[in-house]
């Protein structure tokens, strides 16, 4: 148990670091991967994930920090609820938008100027670009809205 809690708490750290990049609107691969499914569009909250997985790193470092053992079965049935809690709150987070729905501006920019047909075609062009290229648009907003801008030429 003692070699398992740095790997977990390593894995739990880079998961939060990945959710907040993705809110922040440094990394877009998540959301972008998000608009290539078929039909309606899946609500995706990476505010919400950041918020789960920061709340995690907490506890766990808590533990870290504090080792008991009525601490590990406070955190097994406080994980259980907030696992259902979660499975629900998720599916109905596109109903409060301006709580949950904090997306990057890149983001709201593509929604606006793109129909849900073109947002899927855009993400099977970003799927497709070589990792470096992805690494460039992922630091530079104004190269991806160009890279954009060129897409969405390209498939009207």
């Amino acid at each position: 148990m003692d070699r398992l809690a740095p790997l977990l708490m390593a894995a739990v750290t880079l998961l939060f670091v990945r959710a907040c990049l993705v809110t922040l609107g440094v990394y877009k691969e998540p959301i972008l991967t998000a608009f290539q499914h078929y039909g309606e569009e899946v609500g995706f909250s990476p505010l919400f994930d950041a918020c789960v997985w920061g709340l995690l790193l907490v506890y766990m470092t808590f533990m870290i920090l504090v080792p008991s053992p009525f601490l590990i079965i406070i955190g097994l049935l406080a994980f259980a609820v907030f696992s259902v809690l979660y499975w629900q709150v998720r599916d109905s987070v596109m109903g409060y938008p301006q709580l949950f729905l904090r997306y990057p501006e890149w983001y709201r920019d593509i929604v606006n100027q793109t129909t849900r047909e073109e947002r899927r075609k855009l993400a099977y062009m970003w799927l497709g670009l070589p990792l470096r290229t992805r690494l460039r648009y992922n630091a530079q907003n104004d190269a991806f809205r160009k890279w954009v801008e060129l897409v969405l030429l390209s498939v009207a």
